[in-house]
């Protein structure tokens, strides 16, 4: 860090405490302003976050993200940037210094303008999934054998999951209620990557044939027109 000289807080948004360190005297500082913007990877904002430069925070970001603050210092000046990512995320695109370099306007006053990012990625990713289940409306949605929603009209539905990098879902769709269709309670594994993805799980249902029905057989019935031959009778048998 350049020990020569002579940073002031002019003013911050959020209000903060006033910041002021001198070296070579006789310097004529410039007026700065400060914009910080603190983003995940997403794009979206990261409130309440501190904004550090050299050993003060000079204030917090609001809800969009942003800290706007104006300050004097000379030209060539480097400040240590402390900005820690928030819980759930980690440093992507964070400056370690700002660096302090004038710049003149048209009528020759200095002035200058400095816009910071800061980028905070998220430990975690999300699976966006669509299912469909071929017009079945109702049919309750399981995740991880956990049942997390029915599918809606035309038997769609849409399932946000969230969990750290590679990650593994099991959608199942229960067809208990419904025996006749096949497949029966059909699965799709969702597994989540480096980015946040979108998934489509969409079984192809059918109708399953009833079995035939058995005909009970039918037993035989003698007629009653059959008689029994009556005995013959028996005769003497003559021998010799």
């Amino acid at each position: 860090m350049n020990t020569q000289f002579c940073l002031s807080l002019i003013a911050a948004v959020l209000g903060t405490t006033s910041l002021t360190a001198c070296g070579e005297r006789g310097q004529t500082p410039s007026r700065y302003s400060l914009s910080f913007a603190a983003l995940d990877d997403r794009g979206d904002a990261l409130a309440s976050m501190p904004i550090q430069i050299g050993e003060t925070v000079i204030g917090t970001t609001d809800t969009s993200g942003i800290l706007l603050a104006e300050v004097n210092a000379n030209d060539g000046d480097r400040y240590p940037l402390l900005a820690p990512c928030p819980k759930g995320y980690d440093p992507f695109e964070v400056p370690d210094e700002v660096v302090f370099l004038g710049t003149r306007g048209l009528n020759g006053e200095k002035n200058a303008s400095l816009e910071i990012r800061i980028i905070c990625k998220r430990k975690t990713r999300i699976a966006a999934v669509l299912v469909h289940a071929d017009g079945h409306e109702g049919m309750p949605i399981l995740v991880d054998g956990v049942r997390k929603g029915t599918t809606g009209t035309g038997g769609i539905a849409h399932l946000r999951l969230e969990g750290s990098q590679n990650s593994q879902f099991e959608i199942s769709l229960d067809t208990s209620s419904q025996p006749t269709l096949v497949p029966k309670n059909p699965r799709h594994a969702v597994q989540l990557g480096a980015e946040d993805g979108l998934f489509v799980f969409e079984p192809a249902f059918s109708e399953a044939e009833p079995p035939e029905a058995k005909k009970p057989r039918r037993r035989r019935r003698r007629g009653t027109s059959s008689r029994t031959e009556p005995a013959k009778p028996r005769r003497p048998v003559k021998i010799n």
